[in-house]
């Protein structure tokens, strides 16, 4: 991931554009939570906590993970500001470094095509994931209109279910959630939710 683009844009990030698809992706994402209130959660390439934050109302604990720190610094900030006491961000790094961190849920909206090794994330979000824990991932199904050096033009679903089954996954689930206007490289979009259970 470009650190040094996300860096640029931290203290812009949160247009009324991207608080608004946000809102629309938790719509669609919260009735998929069931008895996390005991649960933990890991939202993996946070940004400025768009999604993780207002999910603190779902968890026990939410762990926001960015590797740009000026984001971080935004998620920190919303964390402080609105008194929320069962969250806290961390880098990948830290993530690593600590082979004993386990989450029950895992997050991962809109981060997925920015990541050239898709297998090997994934791979390392699945050992930090407790048995029977569950992935969700968010993002743009495959569209031959985007076209970028940097990203993914988005994703097959089957070609991601045979990723994570191979990982070890045992259930892979996934569904279009959303169509979108101008969303992906200024192209209309189809996103999807896809679930999948260690």
């Amino acid at each position: 991931m470009e650190t040094n683009v996300f860096d640029q844009m931290a203290k812009l990030y949160d247009t009324d554009d991207r608080i608004q698809l946000a809102k629309r992706i938790l719509d669609k994402l919260v009735p998929f939570l069931h008895n996390t209130n005991e649960s933990s959660l890991l939202d993996f390439g946070c940004g400025t906590g768009l999604l993780g934050i207002p999910l603190c109302s779902n968890y026990k604990q939410v762990i926001l993970c960015d590797d740009s720190l000026p984001m971080l610094d935004v998620a920190n900030f919303k964390i402080k500001s609105q008194g929320i006491k069962n969250a806290k961000t961390m880098s990948p790094s830290d993530m690593a470094l600590d082979k004993s961190f386990l989450v029950d849920n895992i997050l991962l909206s809109l981060v997925l095509l920015h990541i050239p090794d898709t297998q090997s994330i994934l791979k390392f979000l699945y050992d930090h994931l407790k048995p029977n824990g569950k992935l969700f991932i968010v993002d743009f199904c495959k569209n031959e209109k985007v076209s970028h050096s940097k990203i993914h033009n988005g994703f097959l679903l089957e070609d991601l279910e045979s990723i994570l089954k191979t990982i070890g996954y045992h259930t892979v689930n996934a569904k279009v959630i959303l169509e979108e206007k101008k969303v992906f490289m200024n192209q209309d979009a189809s996103l999807f939710l896809l679930i999948a259970e260690k």
